[in-house]
């Protein structure tokens, strides 16, 4: 059985039908490489690993093996290991670049397996260098890295800067960067716009008025529809912040968020509003921070609606609405769920009761809302009730 069976495109169906060659040296960070090589699989590559003799030392091959399901290549044999993998392969990932293969490639010297690889892709294919050394040997190496970055489709991405050592950069930042150079011609799915979080609207510089959404939902969405094949962007305010795949955008106030997706929203096909976004914000906001010193009376007006404003906006789009009441029966969440879809013109609308899962709860029920009436009743874990919500309504 292939170890990587179950993995592949479990996070999304970016890098799908992309293959990548990962070329692991004798870093102490090579004991991140196996994760490393997960991670691009769940991200739907099919990974090629080649590793010098001396990493042998950090990092054993049955472990190389394991996270790729492929044998491991450490020799340049009478098959032309170099050639048949830049052949086969799109990219090339070194994770982690030792000072000495980092040179050595700038300076065009091939005498094992993972910098000979490397100079068939360097200035062809694209070629991600990830170091991870001392400091002391990052400084010194300067005119190499240079070299490096003036070349056509190389990427030297920065360490981490830390304890005296610049240690190989995470794992997240360099699929990131292999994510956002190889998706390009990725054509698959539909083009998903998802707000999500609490926003937050001034009383004065220092206070706010915000509600305690957690941002899981919003979470739970944009994973999903990764998952699913689909393009996603992320506007988010307070809460948890969006998989780092994902493309987000930061926004406080509903304002901010209204003018990011009115900005955003032109691209999607599919936009989900799931925020919780103010109802009421202050009349006035004071400049710089009200003294406590005495007691203030503060007039709240009503707020935008977000949801309305897409839909002037965009008339031919899938909008979907989140309303979350507290304390209601069935009977008259279903009637509020027809009432918005009404209202607002909505194509779906997700309703749920407060009073039963409260705001970060990791479970839920919810009742999904089209315009023929009710689709879809859905009770369990959040992140499998937001599965099963992207699959209904974006098609």
């Amino acid at each position: 059985m292939d170890p990587t069976e179950g993995i592949r495109g479990s996070k999304s169906k970016v890098l799908e039908g992309k293959r990548i060659v990962v070329g692991v040296t004798a870093s102490i960070g090579a004991i991140e490489t196996p994760k490393l090589i997960r991670e691009l699989i769940r991200h739907g590559a099919e990974v090629y690993p080649v590793a010098t003799q001396e990493s042998r030392d950090i990092v054993g091959e049955y472990a190389l093996e394991f996270a790729s399901g492929k044998k491991v290549c450490y020799n340049i044999t009478g098959l032309v290991e170099h050639v048949t993998l830049y052949n086969l392969c799109d990219a090339m990932v070194i994770y982690p670049t030792t000072a000495n293969t980092l040179s050595k490639i700038a300076l065009g010297i091939g005498d094992n397996v993972v910098n000979t690889t490397a100079l068939m892709f360097m200035e062809n294919k694209p070629l991600f260098i990830a170091p991870g050394m001392h400091v002391n040997m990052w400084q010194n190496i300067g005119e190499h890295v240079e070299k490096l970055r003036r070349k056509r489709l190389v990427y030297v991405l920065p360490p981490r800067m830390e304890e005296g050592k610049a240690k190989v950069p995470s794992i997240e930042d360099v699929v990131l960067r292999v994510m956002e150079v190889l998706k390009g011609d990725y054509r698959g799915g539909k083009r998903v716009l998802i707000l999500s979080g609490a926003t937050a609207e001034f009383i004065d510089r220092v206070r706010v008025i915000t509600n305690l959404s957690s941002g899981k939902t919003g979470y739970y969405l944009a994973e999903a529809a990764a998952r699913e094949g689909h393009h996603v962007e992320v506007i988010h305010a307070l809460g948890m912040e969006p998989p780092y795949y994902v493309k987000s955008h930061k926004v406080l106030t509903s304002r901010e968020m209204l003018d990011k997706a009115l900005e955003v929203g032109r691209d999607a096909q599919v936009i989900i509003s799931c925020a919780a976004i103010s109802d009421f914000i202050p009349e006035v906001t004071f400049p710089g921070k009200i003294k406590s010193d005495r007691d203030i009376t503060l007039k709240l007006r009503r707020n935008i609606k977000i949801i309305k404003e897409l839909r002037r906006a965009f008339p031919e789009k899938t909008i979907v609405g989140f309303k979350a009441e507290y304390g209601v029966s069935k009977e008259e969440l279903v009637e509020i769920g027809k009432e918005k879809l009404r209202e607002y013109d909505l194509d779906y609308i997700v309703v749920n009761d407060l009073a039963r899962h409260y705001f970060g709860d990791d479970y839920n029920e919810v009742i999904l809302m089209g315009k023929r009436g009710v689709l879809k009743e859905l009770k369990g874990r959040k992140s499998k009730i937001m599965e099963e919500i992207i699959r209904e309504v974006v098609k």
